[in-house]
C-alpha cells in the first residue's frame, strides 16, 4: 500500500512540474528591434508571457537589435519591449509550434524628456513676455502645467505674468496656490510677502513674513526691499525694523545704512519729544556717513551727501 502511495505521489510530482511548465513547446520567435533611424538598438528587454499558461521568459537583444526565444508553446504570446530611453511597446503575437512566425520588426521611439520640453517652452514663453504678450506666455504656462502637474512651480511664472499684467489680485491667488504645495518654500513666502505688502494688505504681508526664519534669508536685499515698501506705505517704523535687520545680519550691505538713514530722518518729524528727534537726527547722521564712506560712488551717495551738509 505504501508503494502505491509513493508512486501516486511521484505522479503528483511529475504532473505538478509539467503543469508548472505548461508554456514549454516548439515554438519558435524572434527579431530586430531599431529606433525611428532604422539603427538597431542594443538591450532592449524582450519579456514574453503567454497569460493562458502564466509562462513568461526574458530575453536582450544584442549589438545588432536582433532576439530570439524558443521552446514556447503555442498560443496568443504578449511581448513587451522596453528600454530606458525609449517608450516602451506592446504587440500579441500568435504562436504555432508547425509553422515558423517571420522575424517581428520592432521600431522603439526615443522616450520625450520632460525636463527638455518644459526647458524649450518657458525659453519661449520667456520671450513671449519680453514681448509684453502677456496672456500668450500664460497661456504656454498654462500648458506646460497642465501635462507636467508635477511642475508645479510653474505657477510662479503664472503669476509673474498678471502681476506685469496689472493684475496683482490674481498673481496673490496663484502664489498661494503655489505655496500650499510647496509650503516650506522661503523665497516664495518672501515674494509673496512682498507683494501683500506693495498692495497695502500689510497684515497678510507680515503674517507671510513672520513665518520666515530669519536664519535662512541669505541676502540683505531682502530686508532693504521689504523695508522700502512699508516705506512707501508711509509705514517708517516697520521699515526702520527691516532696515534695522539688513544690518543686523549683514553689516557690511551699505545700502541698509542709506535707507535707515532716511527712515530715521522721516521718523524724526513725527515721532517723539525732542531729545528723541534728536537722538533719530544723530543716528541718521551716523547711518549716513557710514554709507557715504562704504559707498562713495553709489547713485545715491550724492544725495546722502546733501542731507549730510544740512545736518550740520
Amino acid at each position: 500500500m505504501s508503494r502505491v502511495l509513493q508512486i501516486a505521489a511521484c505522479l503528483l510530482l511529475v504532473a505538478g512540474v509539467a503543469w508548472a511548465q505548461g508554456w514549454r513547446g516548439q515554438g519558435r520567435v524572434g527579431g530586430r528591434v531599431t529606433d525611428e533611424a532604422r539603427k538597431p538598438i542594443e538591450g532592449v528587454v524582450v519579456k514574453l508571457t503567454l497569460p493562458s499558461e502564466k509562462g513568461a521568459m526574458e530575453v536582450k537583444t544584442n549589438s545588432k537589435g536582433d532576439w530570439s526565444a524558443g521552446g514556447i508553446a503555442r498560443g496568443d504570446w504578449q511581448i513587451d519591449f522596453s528600454k530606458p530611453g525609449y517608450e516602451a511597446r506592446h504587440i500579441s503575437v500568435p504562436v504555432s509550434e508547425m509553422t515558423r512566425i517571420p522575424p517581428i520588426e520592432t521600431v522603439l521611439k526615443k522616450a520625450e524628456d520632460p525636463n527638455e520640453i518644459i526647458a524649450g517652452e518657458m525659453k519661449r514663453a520667456n520671450e513671449l513676455l519680453n514681448e509684453k504678450k502677456y496672456a500668450e506666455a500664460r497661456a504656454v504656462y498654462e500648458a506646460l502645467l497642465a501635462r507636467y502637474p508635477q511642475a508645479y512651480r510653474i505657477e510662479q511664472s503664472v503669476a509673474r505674468t498678471y502681476y506685469l499684467e496689472g493684475k496683482p489680485d490674481l498673481a496673490i491667488d496663484r502664489l498661494k496656490s503655489v505655496l500650499a504645495k510647496d509650503p516650506e518654500a522661503i523665497e516664495l513666502k518672501l515674494l509673496l510677502g512682498s507683494l501683500l505688502l506693495e498692495m497695502g494688505r500689510a497684515d497678510e504681508g507680515r503674517q507671510v513674513l513672520s513665518s520666515v526664519d530669519d536664519s535662512k534669508i541669505t541676502e540683505a536685499a531682502i530686508y532693504v526691499n521689504f523695508g522700502i515698501a512699508m516705506m512707501n506705505k508711509g509705514q517708517g517704523s516697520e521699515a526702520y525694523n527691516y532696515f534695522d535687520k539688513a544690518i543686523t545680519r549683514f553689516p557690511q550691505e551699505p545700502d541698509a545704512y542709506y535707507y535707515r538713514g532716511i527712515t530715521q530722518l522721516q521718523l524724526s518729524g513725527v515721532q517723539g519729544d525732542e531729545a528723541q528727534k534728536a537722538d533719530r537726527l544723530q543716528k541718521a547722521k551716523s547711518d549716513l556717513t557710514k554709507f557715504v564712506q562704504m559707498a562713495p560712488n553709489a547713485p545715491e551717495a550724492e544725495n546722502a551727501k546733501k542731507i549730510l551738509e544740512q545736518l550740520k
